[in-house]
C-alpha cells in the first residue's frame, strides 16, 4: 500500500523536474533571507518613512532568488504585474463592495492584463486579493497604496540586483541577448543558427502545446544543446549490449500456436524466438 501511495504521489502530485543541487538551494534560501532584509531596510530609509513590506513580497522574493532566470522574475513582470494588480483591485472595489465579487473581478482582470502586457507575475494575484480585502479606497488612499506597492517592488528589485550579481554569482536581470553578428561578415546567419533551433521553431512548438513556458528562450536553447551534446557523447561509446533487450520473451519448441499468438499480442511485438532446453535460439515466429 505504501508503494502505491508513493507511486501515486510521484505520478500526480510531484512536479517532474530535476532536483536542485545543494549549492542552488543554499543560494536560494540565503538570497531570499537577505533580499527581504535589504528591501525592508531600503523601505525604512525611504523619504516618506513608515513603509513596510507587503505580504506578496515574500512570494516575489522566492521567485527572484530561486528562479532568477525565469521570465516571471524579470523587472517588467514584477513592476508591471504589481501595477496591474493594484489597478485591477482598486477598480474592482470601486465597482462593488461585495468581497467575493470584487475578489474574482480583480484576480481575473489581473491575469488577463498580465498576459496581455507580457508581465506575468503570480504574486500579483495575491496582491489583488490583499487590496480587495482592505476595502474601498479614497483617491488619496489609492495613491498612497500605489506608492507603497511601487516602493516595495523597487526595493526588492534593487536588492535582487545587488545580491544576485555581487554575492550569489547569478546574473540579474536576464536581459535578452543581442543577435550575434556573422563571423564571416556576410548577410547569412551563423551556421549554428541556421542548423539549430530558431525562434520560429520554439514559438511554433509552444503555440502547438498551448501553454506558458516558465523559461527564457535562450536558456531553453542552451538546455537543448547541452542535452544533444551529452546524448552524442553517450552514443559514441555505445555497444550492442547497451541496446539489446535483456528481459526477452521467448517460447519453447513445443508451444501451442495460440499461446504464441497471445504472447505476441500481449507484448505488442512482431517476433518471438523459439528456444530449446539450453535456451539456444532454433527459430523465430513472426507476424506480418
Amino acid at each position: 500500500m505504501i508503494e502505491g501511495i508513493v507511486q501515486f504521489a510521484r505520478h500526480y502530485l510531484i512536479a517532474d523536474i530535476p532536483p536542485l543541487t545543494s549549492l542552488v538551494r543554499a543560494k536560494s534560501a540565503l538570497g531570499s533571507l537577505l533580499g527581504l532584509f535589504m528591501a525592508g531596510l531600503l523601505l525604512l530609509a525611504f523619504p516618506a518613512g513608515g513603509l513596510t513590506l507587503i505580504a506578496p513580497m515574500g512570494a516575489t522574493a522566492i521567485i527572484l532568488f530561486t528562479l532568477s532566470h525565469s521570465p516571471l522574475a524579470q523587472p517588467w513582470p514584477i513592476l508591471g504585474g504589481y501595477l496591474v494588480a493594484t489597478l485591477s483591485a482598486l477598480l474592482a472595489t470601486a465597482v462593488t463592495d461585495h468581497f467575493l465579487v470584487a475578489a474574482v473581478l480583480a484576480v481575473g482582470a489581473t491575469a488577463w492584463l498580465m498576459l496581455r502586457l507580457r508581465c506575468m507575475h503570480p504574486p500579483g494575484g495575491a496582491l489583488a486579493l490583499f487590496i480587495v480585502a482592505d476595502g474601498t479606497h479614497s483617491l488619496t488612499a489609492a495613491l498612497e497604496l500605489t506608492e507603497v506597492v511601487i516602493a516595495n517592488a523597487l526595493a526588492l528589485l534593487l536588492a535582487a540586483w545587488a545580491l544576485n550579481n555581487l554575492l550569489l554569482g547569478q546574473r540579474y536581470p536576464q536581459c535578452r541577448p543581442e543577435t550575434s553578428a556573422n563571423l564571416h561578415n556576410t548577410t547569412d546567419r551563423n551556421p549554428t543558427e541556421r542548423a539549430g533551433l530558431t525562434h520560429e521553431d520554439l514559438e511554433q512548438a509552444i503555440q502547438g502545446l498551448g501553454t506558458f513556458v516558465d523559461i527564457q528562450e535562450r536558456d531553453l536553447v542552451r538546455i537543448y544543446n547541452h542535452a544533444v551534446d551529452n546524448a552524442f557523447e553517450r552514443h559514441m561509446a555505445v555497444t550492442c549490449g547497451d541496446v539489446m533487450a535483456r528481459d526477452t520473451v521467448s517460447i519453447q519448441f513445443g508451444t501451442e500456436l495460440e499461446e504464441a499468438w497471445n504472447l505476441l499480442r500481449k507484448h505488442k511485438i512482431k517476433a518471438l524466438p523459439v528456444v530449446d532446453s539450453f535456451q539456444r535460439i532454433i527459430g523465430i515466429v513472426t507476424v506480418a
